[in-house]
């Protein structure tokens, strides 16, 4: 969905960890003390610089889906390969988006630590 530049469609699946760790990433970098709007605005736009930056994106398959139960959560680690073309350069990746449930898997959201990669890389002036 990033990829379609749908980040507020995307956005809306996300466990609230995430922004809880990028509350934190922002912080730690000494960037502010972003909350709500704002928070999810910075990350947009982190997001969206990478993503100008990409000339291509493809989805190559699924590796493996783990399904494990913590308490009252059932997670669900899922791994993938991609492959990605930014500036020039092509790279096939295996990464992992983790689904958690909280009501016995009739409902999931996402963990995209992705993001948390992308901002990364904004912030040592990579894109």
């Amino acid at each position: 969905m990033y990829v379609q530049k749908n980040f507020d469609s995307a956005s809306s699946m996300w466990d609230y960890r995430i922004l809880l760790e990028m509350q934190d990433f922002y912080k730690k970098r000494k960037q502010g003390e972003l909350t709500d709007t704002i928070l999810t605005n910075r990350v947009k736009r982190d997001i969206g610089k990478f993503y100008k930056q990409l000339s291509s994106y493809s989805f190559d398959k699924f590796l493996d889906i783990k399904i494990a139960t913590e308490d009252t959560l059932k997670i669900a680690f899922v791994s993938y390969k991609h492959t990605l073309t930014l500036k020039g350069i092509v790279t096939t990746e295996d990464t992992m988006l983790i689904l958690i449930s909280e009501d016995n898997g009739k409902s999931w959201l996402i963990q995209d630590w992705t993001i948390k990669w992308i901002a990364d890389q904004i912030d040592k002036k990579l894109f």
